[in-house]
């Protein structure tokens, strides 16, 4: 029996060592990449650092502290704006792009006759390079020739406005550029469908669960967890959004993102403002993880929050 529980405790530690060795390369890159990055990050937000002292940022001290914070959230006059497209745009990609992706994938598991090649074309817009879909939709916007200006003059033949730099309309035509191309987490979805157990499907066609209702009772709570991790996706790249406000408008007319911003402060800015460009990435980062936060908190199952 000693001999069993010893044979038991060394193959327990061989598989840990095993899984510990494995890991390794991914636990020194997540530190050397990314921890030390987010560490600097923060660090460097308390300190001042633009064009005056490029190689030697230097520590505000404990008097000035906050001094970053509170001029991004008090003088620099484009943080609330940035900040409010951004969440705009995070919680329009859980509640618009997640179900779409659902349901499309829901009727691509359905195998209707051509729903393979409906597959393939529906996520080539997830392989082109968001440059090149800017410059696409560039086109599609041109006040000049662009389709959806030819349509607006329909009803309104005077109608010579640059929809992308018109305030209110920008921001749906720039969500618009984005926001229906879900073609990544419809085949996480749709591969997650795919392994549901036909037993369970048997079962509930058996118990008379059909249509619509079986979709709904039976296939989404069976992929609960893949809907939680694509919604942290479409929110995260929401709140992240840069290119498609570089290409499109270059943050004009209220288009600014967080993420446009602080490019705007380390590179745009004459005075390479670094140190409050990374106070705007330390609150993106928070920003974040409040998102994931909160997504987790709605997808918890009631036993869980009880517990």
């Amino acid at each position: 029996m000693k001999k069993q529980n010893s044979s038991l405790k060394t193959r327990k530690a061989q598989k840990q060592r095993f899984i510990f060795l494995f890991l390794l390369p991914t636990l020194v890159c997540f530190f050397l990449f990314y921890f030390y990055s987010v560490v600097t990050i923060f660090a460097t937000s308390f300190t001042k650092w633009d064009y005056t002292n490029l190689t030697n940022p230097g520590f505000l001290g404990l008097d000035h502290l906050f001094d970053n914070y509170k001029y991004i959230f008090k003088e620099y006059p484009f943080f609330k704006e940035a900040l409010k497209n951004s969440v705009t745009w995070a919680i329009i990609g859980v509640v618009f792009q997640v179900p779409l992706a659902v349901t499309v994938a829901i009727a691509l598991s359905k195998k209707l006759p051509g729903w393979k090649i409906s597959r393939n074309l529906y996520i080539i817009p997830s392989i082109i390079s968001s440059a090149a879909m800017g410059l696409i939709f560039l086109q599609i916007y041109n006040p000049n020739y662009g389709v959806v200006n030819q349509l607006i003059r329909i009803f309104n033949p005077n109608f010579t406005d640059a929809v992308l730099l018109t305030p209110g309309i920008n921001i749906i035509a720039m969500t618009c550029a984005y926001i229906f191309f879900a073609g990544a987490a419809t085949i996480m979805i749709l591969g997650q469908i795919f392994a549901i157990p036909q037993e369970i499907q048997e079962a509930a066609i058996l118990d008379n669960i059909t249509g619509w209702r079986r979709e709904w009772y039976i296939t989404i709570p069976m992929i609960k967890d893949t809907i939680k991790t694509v919604s942290v996706m479409a929110a995260t790249s929401g709140f992240l959004l840069y290119n498609e406000v570089f290409f499109l408008t270059n943050g004009a007319a209220g288009t600014k993102s967080i993420s446009f911003i602080i490019r705007e402060l380390a590179v745009s800015s004459s005075r390479t403002q670094y140190a409050r460009a990374t106070t705007i990435g330390v609150i993106q980062i928070l920003g974040g993880m409040l998102i994931i936060l909160c997504i987790n908190l709605i997808y918890s199952d009631r036993k869980t929050r009880k517990g």
